[in-house]
Order: C-alpha cells, then structure tokens, then sequence
C-alpha cells in the first residue's frame, strides 16, 4: 500500500519543504519542463512527417501544418486521460516504437557511416551543453512521483524505477556511441537525420514520430492533473460534465502554449538543449537533494550523503547556467541563419 500522509506529486514535495514558494517555483519549473518537452515533440514529429512528405513531393501543408496536426493527436490523447493509470498502453506503444526506431536507427549508422567524420577526444566548452543534452534524456524524472502514486503495487516502485532509468541510460549511451563513431563532428539533431533516405529510415522516422505523439499526452497529463487537483478539478466535487468541460479548457490552453512554442522556436537541438539546461537539470539535481536535506533535515544526515547532495547540486547549478548560455548562443544563431 502507498502511504498516503507522505507528499506524492513534485508540488506538494516542494510545498512540505519549503511552503507555498516551495509549491511555485516548482509548478514554474514542471510547466516550462513539460512545455518544453512536448514542445520539442511536436517539432520532431511535424518535421519528420513533413520532411518524408516532401520528399514524395507533397509539400501544401507546409511543416507548420504537419505540426499542428502532430498537435492535434497529441492533444485527443492527453484529454481523454483522466489518471495517470489510464495511460499504460499510451506507454507500452511509445516504448515499443521507440526500441524498434532505435534498433533501425543504429543498423543504419552501422552500415552508412560517413567516411570524413572527425572525431576529438573531448570539447570543453561543450561539456555545460552536453550534460543539458543528457538531462534532457531524463525528461520522465519528473512525472515519476506523479507515476508512483498511480501504481497498483507501489512496493515495486523501486525495481521499477532502477530497471526504467537502467534501460534510458543504456539506450542513450548506446545510441551516442553508435552516432558518434559513424557521424562524428559532422552528427546532426535529430539523429535520424543524419542516415540516408531510404525505406529503413523511413520506417525509423514513422515509428520515432509515433512514440513523441504517444509520449506527449502521458507528460502532458501528468503536469495538468497536478493543476486541476490544486484548483479543485475533480469528478466528486464538479459533476462528471463540469469537470471535463474545465479540463478541456484547461488541457487546449496549455497544448496551444506547446503548440506556440513549436511553432515559433522551430529547433529541435536548441529546444532540447535549452530545456535540459534551464528546467531539467534543476529538477532532476537541485530540487531533489535540497528538497531532501530540507525534509529530513541536515543534522539527521551522514557527511557523506551531504557532500554528495552538494556536489549534485553544484552540477545542476552549472549545467542551468552554463548549459542555457550556451543554449541561447546556439539558438541566436540558428535563427540568424534561417533569416538569411
């Protein structure tokens, strides 16, 4: 059984350490996580569609219109959820098109690498950019209390979260070796975008695209459930119609706001990096050690788990700073560049 006097949501972790500046700043930082994230989705996913539909010489819809309708789907799926438990098969099908994008993606890397890719040892003034990159990875951190409190079996939460976060960072490191080795210097973002254009890649950006679309309501629900439990959007208090027609206006508010970001910041890397260094990295280091030490108090913690929790949150203090400036920088240029 989940214990049910403990706080259960980022917010209310937040709200038991430090109160209700504790509760806003981390809704600031999940909204801008979550915005950003799916954000990026739909980036990915409309200029995928668009970019195979191109290349079949269908252009009318344009890539802005392949992105609201990635948008749109998105969206049917995050409003017909109402718990987070509802959205099991939305992840089992995310999970299975994103292992077989993979396992196509590193075929192709494998068997068309370029010839002139370079390779350096390390770039220090990428590392700030890259740990933004791999915070990003983690995006799921954050609706992982929000998953617990949903499990049928919360004593499994454990083995649950060490398999999952287990199999991302295998995955991630398999794929960046994999990319790095066939594309070097020369690798692109997304990395689907740097095999050739054929059937297989094909397949890969169909099934890729089919796990953003998947995966974005399950995050999006997750921030949104937070809201309207702490506005009183709930079935016994409203009526069943009163409650879906709140969270209907609630849920196409916050898509539009997704939407929008998708739509004006057209760079998925520079999206990806810039999210990972400003939100992901404080939630994912910051708020839990220090919400940690707050709650537990720091007198009541060995010097060794102290030291480790400051060391976690000087690395997230450094990738916020560091990772956004070098974020934005990439980000000015890009849009320099489409200017021209």
């Amino acid at each position: 059984m989940l214990d049910r006097s403990r706080p259960r949501t980022l917010n209310e972790i937040g709200a038991a350490a430090f109160g209700t500046p504790g509760r806003l700043v981390i809704y600031l930082l999940y909204f801008v996580n979550v915005a950003g994230i799916v954000g990026d989705y739909i980036i990915l996913a409309g200029q995928s569609f668009h970019q195979m539909a191109k290349d079949d010489g269908h252009t009318a819809l344009g890539e802005n219109g392949w992105k609201l309708i990635c948008a749109m789907f998105m969206w049917l799926g995050c409003i017909s959820l109402k718990e987070m438990s509802e959205a099991a098969l939305l992840s089992l099908i995310g999970f299975v098109t994103s292992m077989a994008a993979i396992l196509i993606g590193i075929a192709q890397a494998f068997t068309h690498p370029y010839r002139n890719a370079q390779h350096e040892p390390a770039r220090g003034e990428g590392v700030a950019l890259a740990f933004a990159t791999i915070s990003f990875a983690f995006c799921a951190v954050s609706v992982m209390p929000s998953i617990e409190s949903s499990m049928r079996r919360p004593a499994q939460w454990n083995a649950v979260l060490g398999l999952s976060m287990s199999i991302v960072g295998a995955t991630y490191i398999l794929v960046a070796s994999v990319g790095y080795w066939a594309f070097g210097n020369q690798t692109l973002a997304p990395f689907l975008d740097n095999l050739p254009k054929n059937r297989a890649t094909r397949a890969a950006k169909i099934l890729i695209s089919l796990h953003v679309i998947f995966a974005s309501p399950v995050m999006a629900t997750s921030f949104a459930l937070e809201i309207e439990t702490a506005l009183g959007v709930t079935r016994e208090r409203l009526g069943w119609a009163r409650e879906f027609a709140i969270r209907l206006v609630l849920r196409t508010l916050f898509f539009a706001v997704m939407t929008g970001v998708a739509l004006g910041i057209p760079f998925f890397g520079d999206v990806m990096a810039l999210v990972g260094a400003f939100s992901m990295s404080l939630l994912l280091c910051v708020v839990p050690a220090v919400c940690y030490v707050r709650l537990r108090g720091w007198r009541n913690i060995g010097w060794l788990v102290l030291l480790v929790c400051a060391l976690v949150v000087c690395l997230g203090v450094y990738i916020c700073v560091m990772g956004s400036k070098g974020a934005i920088e990439d980000l000015r240029k890009d849009i320099a560049l489409r200017g021209t």
